[in-house]
């Protein structure tokens, strides 16, 4: 199927643009109170994904790197790195992580945002949901 190298190159900037959000939003979800619950989520559905997406070799990419890697392909794009943490890395700094400090590096910083995400829910639920979605109010009961 083709197509139009203009669709391409919208596709990978939406597709830049939703990834690198997605990794702000995981490494800093956690600390906004409000949004800790999606944060929880995002951050399962993301570790979910790497393991269904491994191909039979332990954790692999998000599905958003396997589909912009496919559109970068397209493009035209040779010898992408085989994750999206060095890919955004040597696009920023020109240079290239290897591939198991990229894992490391990545995968300790999702655990990390997981558990203080947990944590902090577990703790907002025993003070009695005072951050919870569904209560707006921030200001004790008097």
């Amino acid at each position: 199927m083709m197509y139009s190298t203009i669709f391409l190159h919208l596709a990978d900037v939406s597709l830049d643009i939703s990834h690198f959000s997605l990794v702000l939003f995981i490494l800093s979800g956690w600390y906004m109170p409000r949004l800790r619950k999606a944060h929880l989520i995002v951050a399962i559905c993301t570790g979910i994904s790497w393991l269904i997406f491994s191909q039979g070799n332990g954790i692999g990419n998000c599905i958003l790197t396997d589909l912009h890697y496919r559109i970068l392909r397209m493009l035209g794009e040779t010898n992408l790195p085989e994750t999206y943490t060095q890919y955004t890395f040597e696009r920023i700094t020109g240079i290239m992580l290897q591939k198991d400090t990229s894992f490391i590096l990545t995968r300790s910083i999702w655990l990390i945002s997981l558990i203080l995400s947990s944590a902090l829910l577990i703790r907002d639920h025993m003070r009695g949901g005072k951050y919870s979605a569904g209560n707006k109010s921030t200001m004790p009961a008097g």
